[in-house]
């Protein structure tokens, strides 16, 4: 899809690749919609972004919240006059052990990372249609592939996103409306703050890819319309290694992670 003068909702643009994404996207000739929960930062982040599109705007939106969604969603078509790309992006990860882990907080990851992506598609796929095109892109995670201590429902939550994500291409591809996954490995944003445990803290440390970097690869997957993206691409390589010396690759990893069990 040719990015000049289309429309895009971004979730999770106070911060991170959310933040990074919506400022690509306005680089090359969107009109971006900032949604987020965090106000105060969201504001910070749209005013960098109208340096390149004076007429992008913020939704303030919690998505797992389905009524807020739709408000939101209806709030910008009428605004607009329609829809052209959504980019899934915002997430939530607690890292515990499961043992550790509440109902609630296990709950409140699925309900950002799965359910908040669907109410998000739900409330965007008549506007697309009705137009008989656009660009869903979900981004998931190397984590919700390969999965690792203390992310049980973050990895859930992101497993089954892209489990999903793989079923709309092929349902919505005849409709005009092209859905996409990018898959980032460690990233380095806030969606380890603040940390409650050892283990997130270590995680946090491996993080190092700079979001950026995961935004060019959405940019690319929205305009070259990708099916799968990995970022980066030897996370691909990782993957295959782990599927194929399944025993190694765990004995190792559980060696590694052990320490900050506790």
């Amino acid at each position: 899809m040719d990015l000049q003068d289309r429309l895009a909702v971004i979730t999770g643009s106070a911060s991170g690749i959310g933040r990074e994404t919506a400022i690509e996207l306005a680089r090359k000739g969107c009109t971006c919609v900032l949604v987020d929960i965090q106000q105060d930062r969201l504001a910070e982040v749209l005013e960098e972004v109208r340096r390149h599109s004076p007429a992008s705007t913020s939704e303030i939106c919690d998505i797992g919240d389905e009524i807020q969604v739709k408000r939101m969603a209806q709030t910008v078509n009428e605004r607009y006059g329609g829809i052209d790309i959504l980019v899934n992006n915002a997430g939530v990860m607690i890292v515990k052990l499961f043992h550790d882990m509440s109902e609630e907080e296990f709950h409140r990851q699925l309900g950002v990372n799965f359910y908040g992506a669907l109410h998000l598609i739900r409330a965007v796929v008549p506007i697309m249609q009705s137009r008989g095109k656009g660009v869903i892109i979900n981004v998931t995670s190397l984590g919700g592939r390969l999965v690792v201590p203390g992310t049980g429902a973050y990895a859930a939550s992101k497993a089954a996103l892209h489990a999903f994500s793989e079923s709309l291409h092929y349902e919505m591809k005849d409709k005009g409306i092209h859905v996409g996954i990018v898959v980032p490995g460690g990233t380095r944003t806030g969606i380890f703050e603040p940390s409650v445990s050892r283990l997130g803290d270590y995680y946090r440390d491996q993080s190092t890819m700079p979001p950026a970097k995961v935004a060019r690869r959405i940019r690319e997957a929205i305009e070259k319309e990708h099916f799968t993206t990995f970022v980066p691409l030897s996370s691909r390589l990782l993957l295959g290694i782990h599927d194929a010396f399944t025993e190694f690759f765990s004995k190792m990893l559980l060696r590694r992670t052990r320490p900050y069990f506790k």
